[in-house]
């Protein structure tokens, strides 16, 4: 295996390694190694992760962990070339071992994620059992684990709810819609959420409903973000397991339910999608053979998710990488001025974005994530380019749409307010070879013409308010990198609507928070305007949100107590939307919230505990 060749991508399955978790073979461990300028002795393991390579380097017995991943628009690290970003994990890194990184960039210049995942692939003895494996990402990191939102010491300090978020992703492609959904479960687990008639209140407003843009449609809750208005949902099937399945087995019965759902008619077309849940992984069922007999007997497309967080990162992955890689296979002839958007959500204002890039001179001619189906997949190679919105959620599957394609793959930063959409709609026509400046500032006038006096005028409005946002240091990225928030550029958009901005961070480590004060503050156009504040305990964020002069603070939890007693109002990021018009509307809901003057006129009679309960004055005062 020689190190310093750039391997041929091949056209099959076999090395496709795309969120997966492979530890590299010493073959790979070696190659891999001398590739970055390293001693094979001071690699101690190498692994491709989800969607990257990491190596754990052994610096005088202190492990420092290196991340090589994809390079985007925005990337930062210790180096980056055409197509990687690498960056240590590790904050204690020797200049000597950053050196050889640095000199080594050179030599990486016509690597890419894809070529590495080929080295590891290649080594047979790569995945065996008893491999060393980089250690675990940081314990700083942010989430730490999946209860972070509920369950950490510093929850109270918690108004972004990034351990819920993770933890509920995959409802963020809700299967139950796009797909023919199967469940292999018993009755109860059918009601761990509660069902009614109405719309359920989440505990948390997770960033992919639509209640607060689109609050009059049916489907302004759970999935609304989809652009395709026509989508009919089925509903699911269940195997519904009894005590006596449970306890003597009945591998027979999901067998019968698969094949009958296969046979089944169902609008669209839509695939089988078999999900196992808890029950049977526990008692040792099989359920993945048998779905592998179904779809191999039947020829039927059937996507399977198990009760893994791997699972759920490579839930569709037969569609993103094996189906496209097909399509792009057979395709013959390309649209050269059309794209493709992915990870574009909400059905207005993508329509809307498609008319605009109608006048740059740009066609659409698909949006795949959160619609995905068969047809979309196999019409991508018709269009030239793919144009990502930046969003850390869905970078699984962005990866898995990258994996070894032919198409142009750009992204962008998320068209929010007026500056950030004029520039992306510039930068996708460049993408598609369209140069002329002039043209592009006549199609722009045409797109923003209808809007500017308004958008103005509430600018204008917008300068008599505050918003506010609360962080912890460890996750100041929220707040100063957009694709960690659904895309959106908080400081920067509400700073370009002309609100001032005061930002609360809780302190953990003395450096991390001044670190991640000084990142917020690079953030600010006008600093002079926003203020950046500290605090660290619950009784000193009481305090701090009660003095801030903000109107309103962000926070992704249904009706935020800690928010409401200060007499604070409440909003998030469902209240943002892409686009000129949706920039427009994005600050007529701002400055409702700001004008609602409920919670500042009745907080004196909404204090709480700090457990969260109703103080007894208060409650006396209330029912009295």
């Amino acid at each position: 295996m020689d190190p310093m060749s750039i391997p041929p991508l091949p056209n099959t399955k076999t090395h496709v390694l795309g969120g997966k978790v492979v530890a590299a073979g010493g073959q790979a461990r070696q190659a891999i190694a001398a590739l970055f300028g390293f001693d094979p002795s001071e690699a101690t393991a190498v692994a491709w992760v989800d969607h990257a390579v990491e190596i754990a380097i052994d610096a005088n017995g202190n492990v420092q962990v290196l991340r090589v991943e994809r390079r985007e628009s925005g990337s930062r690290g210790l180096v980056r070339t055409a197509h990687l970003n690498i960056y240590a994990r590790g904050k204690d890194l020797p200049q000597s071992f950053a050196e050889r990184v640095r000199r080594a960039a050179e030599r990486l210049s016509g690597w890419t994620v894809d070529h590495l995942a080929v080295l590891v692939a290649s080594d047979p003895e790569s995945g065996s059992p008893g491999l060393a494996m980089p250690p675990a990402r940081d314990e700083a990191k942010r989430p730490r684990s999946l209860l972070d939102t509920w369950g950490a010491a510093d929850s109270f300090a918690d108004f972004f709810a990034g351990g819920e978020i993770a933890r509920s992703q995959l409802d963020s492609i809700d299967p139950s819609k796009l797909f023919h959904f199967v469940q292999h479960c018993d009755a109860e687990c059918l009601f761990v959420n509660p069902h009614s008639v109405g719309f359920i209140v989440t505990l948390v407003n997770f960033p992919w409903d639509d209640r607060v843009r689109e609050p009059g449609h049916p489907g302004g809750q759970n999935l609304a973000n989809i652009t395709d208005r026509d989508f009919v949902e089925e509903g699911m099937v269940t195997t519904d397991l009894t005590e006596d399945d449970v306890i003597m087995g009945n591998p027979g019965k999901l067998t019968s339910l698969i094949e009958y759902a296969v046979s089944r008619p169902s609008s669209g077309d839509k695939l089988l999608f078999v999900s196992n849940t808890c029950v049977p992984t526990v008692i040792g069922e099989d359920v993945e053979s048998v779905v592998k007999r179904v779809r191999n007997r039947t020829g039927k497309e059937i996507l399977y998710l198990t009760v893994t967080p791997r699972s759920m990162t490579n839930v569709f992955q037969s569609l993103l990488v094996d189906r496209r890689l097909e399509a792009e296979a057979k395709a013959v002839e390309a649209d050269e001025r059309s794209v493709n958007l992915i990870g574009f959500a909400g059905a207005k204002a993508v329509e809307e974005l498609r008319e605009a890039l109608r006048e740059f001179g740009v066609g659409v001619n698909v949006v795949l994530l959160p619609d995905l189906n068969v047809d979309r997949v196999d019409a991508l190679p018709r269009a030239r380019t793919n144009v990502f919105y930046p969003n850390q959620l869905w970078r699984h599957m962005y990866d898995q749409v990258l994996d070894r394609s032919s198409l142009k793959a750009v992204e962008v930063p998320g068209p929010f307010g007026f500056e950030a959409s004029r520039a992306w709609f510039r930068q996708v026509a460049q993408a598609v070879g369209e140069s002329d400046e002039a043209k592009q500032e006549r199609a722009w006038e045409k797109v923003v013409a209808p809007w500017q006096s308004r958008w103005e005028n509430l600018c204008a409005q917008a300068r008599s308010y505050r918003l506010g946002f609360v962080v912890r240091d460890e996750e100041a990225y929220y707040l100063t990198n957009p694709g960690a928030s659904w895309g959106v550029p908080l400081l920067e958009l509400v700073e370009e609507m002309g609100f001032g901005i005061d930002v609360l961070v809780g302190v953990s480590d003395a450096k991390i928070a001044k670190n991640a004060a000084l990142a917020i503050r690079r953030r600010f156009r006008k600093p002079d305007r926003h203020s950046v504040r500290a605090f660290d305990s619950f009784s000193f964020l009481r305090k701090r949100l009660r003095d801030c002069p903000a109107n309103a603070f962000l926070s992704y939890h249904f009706y935020d107590w800690r928010l409401t007693e200060a007499g604070k109002a409440s909003f998030s990021i469902q209240h943002f939307e892409m686009g000129v018009a949706g920039a427009v509307r994005t600050i007529e809901r701002l400055l409702r919230v700001c004008q609602t003057t409920f919670f500042s006129r009745y907080g004196r009679y909404l204090g709480r505990e700090e457990s969260g309960l109703r103080t007894v004055g208060q409650k006396e005062k209330l029912d009295g």
